[in-house]
């Protein structure tokens, strides 16, 4: 076995550095601008690194893009809810992703100015998100199966749901004084809002 080169470690750890220097500053910049509207050079400004490291390390815009979304791809895709159990299942669902939204919230942010313009990326975007809604559905089904929850239509409760849980509080157009509270209050709010405007049987 070939004894570990430290400075093959040192090159690895200088560019999974690089790579995420890259890949925060093309987060805050997509959220704030758009996609179309940031170049890679503004990206490369932004991380404080030269132009042809996006080439290097991504190969282009399009592919920070699509590196940026990952983590959020594999936090859905493993997320797990004991529907035997339904209405905590809910309750789960909706506080995790809050309490995601929150901490992501440029991933979010993203992903709905992509949803809004109707972009070509959405494709992509389908593979990252879809299992959230999927997620969702089968416990609002097991929910009414369970009868633990009534309402008359999955597909609007399923919307109405995902539409209260993707709202940000970070707007400062909708938001004009700071809200005192902690994530994890949010979350609980958010919680209670979508229980109540359900018929919850609880």
């Amino acid at each position: 076995m070939r004894p570990v080169d430290k400075k093959d470690l040192i090159l690895k750890e200088k560019n999974k550095e690089v790579k995420d220097q890259i890949l925060q500053a093309a987060k805050l910049l997509f959220s704030s601008r758009g996609y179309d509207g940031t170049t890679v050079r503004q990206i490369c400004d932004e991380a404080n690194v030269s132009l042809a490291l996006v080439s290097y390390h991504f190969g282009g815009k399009e592919n920070v893009f699509n590196a940026l979304f990952e983590p959020l791809r594999h936090t859905f895709m493993n997320a797990h809810y004991d529907v035997n159990n339904s209405l905590e299942a809910l309750r789960s669902f909706c506080r995790n992703f809050v309490l995601y939204r929150i901490h992501e919230h440029e991933l979010i942010d993203i992903l709905q100015q992509e949803i809004v313009m109707n972009s070509p990326r959405l494709e992509m975007l389908k593979d990252v998100f879809l299992p959230s809604w999927e997620q969702l559905r089968t416990i609002l089904q097991a929910c009414l199966e369970q009868r633990s929850i009534h309402f008359d239509s999955i597909d609007i409760a399923l919307n109405f749901i995902m539409g209260t849980l993707m709202y940000s509080l970070n707007n400062p157009f909708l938001n004009r004084s700071a809200l005192p509270l902690t994530p994890e209050q949010i979350a609980d709010l958010a919680v209670d809002f979508v229980l109540n405007g359900l018929q919850t049987n609880y």
